[in-house]
């Protein structure tokens, strides 16, 4: 009801559960610093709109507008409307060259509804429906992403007016990656064969799941699927991926963005002897903590030295989303993770993509 009343007055209302947004260069909530420019973003997530601004950055363009929806707000009892009504904006804005929308694969009326204005739009569209129906973005005239990173990549070749190619690889030479690969699990014990994702980001943790569903059965509190949900994890082994910002981690206490220690706690009770991998986010920016990159650093430090009693090692890749203009600096941040000996990829996508390959040659191992 809020909604169509904001609809009926002009008005945008980002929200319930809109973790981002940045209007007229101001960010609200969960947001990076990032540089003024002509691609505009509607997402109803806020760590994916979160990765496609850093990775935007990143690569020498900005951000017009980046409007928040809330996650609720494609389901097909809301319909769209801040998802159509910032995209409507975007189009009308003359600040705004090429526009993103960002979410989960929308209710089939609501994919319709934004569809057809994307058909009917004469600026280029970039659809990231992560994990949604390719066919039908292209069918439309708009561009599909495989990625968050892919996304912002596709953006910025847009406004350059260069040729859109998937974007599925590392930023490093092949040959590098494949030496990553091979002395991480050259540390490895043979019944070291499992994954822990500890993810703050929800579209970090879904997209991890979605690149690695292709070959690991991965469960989590926020399944792919209702088989893969964390209570039907076969004798509490196997590889799991939480997301510690559902309302199930959060209740009574602050958000893991705010607060590393719900995600401390996670290392300390989800990480054993078994272990091979473990894959984290880092985000940066307005409203994270002060050192979120000093936080994991500690955990691993910590989870190191108790698994060293038992002869053991583990991999631990991490991101972080971040850019050199926000607070916590991202030099420091990536440095201080490497002190670690954690492996820092550019990009969450990246960095899911290497466990897949460490994950893949344990296999191997065997």
């Amino acid at each position: 009801r809020l909604k169509q009343k904001a609809v009926e007055k002009g008005l945008l209302m980002m929200g319930p559960d809109c973790g981002t947004a940045i209007i007229n260069g101001v960010p609200l909530c969960f947001a990076n610093a990032v540089r003024r420019g002509k691609i505009g973003v509607v997402g109803a997530s806020g760590t994916g709109t979160q990765e496609v601004t850093v990775q935007v950055h990143k690569l020498g363009e900005g951000l017009s507008q980046v409007i928040g929806t809330g996650g609720r707000d494609l389901k097909d009892q809301i319909g769209g409307l801040m998802m159509i009504q910032g995209f409507e904006a975007l189009i009308a804005d003359p600040e705004t060259d090429v526009i993103v929308l960002i979410s989960k694969p929308p209710a089939p009326t609501v994919a319709e509804k934004i569809y057809n204005i994307a058909k009917k739009c004469s600026k280029p569209v970039v659809i990231d429906f992560i994990g949604g129906d390719r066919t039908a973005i292209e069918a439309v005239g708009a561009i599909p992403c495989i990625s968050l990173e892919d996304a912002a990549q596709k953006a910025v070749g847009l406004l350059h007016g260069q040729p859109v190619e998937d974007f599925a690889n590392f930023s490093l030479p092949e040959a590098q990656i494949n030496q990553i690969v091979e002395n991480a699990v050259a540390k490895l014990e043979p019944d070291q064969t499992e994954l822990r994702a500890l993810f703050t980001g929800g579209t970090l943790a879904d997209e991890a799941m979605k690149l690695l569903g292709d070959h690991f059965d991965i469960f989590s509190n926020i399944p792919l699927s209702p088989d893969l949900a964390i209570e039907n994890l076969p004798g509490g082994r196997g590889h799991i991926c939480l997301d510690l910002g559902e309302d199930q981690f959060t209740r009574g206490r602050p958000h893991p963005m705010i607060d590393p220690q719900t995600r401390t706690e996670f290392f300390r009770s989800h990480v054993d002897g078994h272990t091979a991998v473990i894959l984290v986010d880092v985000v940066l920016g307005f409203g994270s903590y002060v050192d979120p990159a000093g936080a994991v650093a500690d955990s691993v430090r910590e989870i190191r030295q108790k698994l060293a009693r038992e002869g053991k090692d583990l991999v631990v890749i991490a991101s972080v989303c971040g850019t050199d203009l926000d607070s916590q600096n991202l030099d420091k941040s990536i440095a201080s993770l490497e002190s670690a000996g954690i492996i820092v990829m550019p990009s969450n996508a990246q960095a899911v993509r290497l466990t897949d390959k460490v994950m893949q040659r344990m296999m191997k191992g065997v």
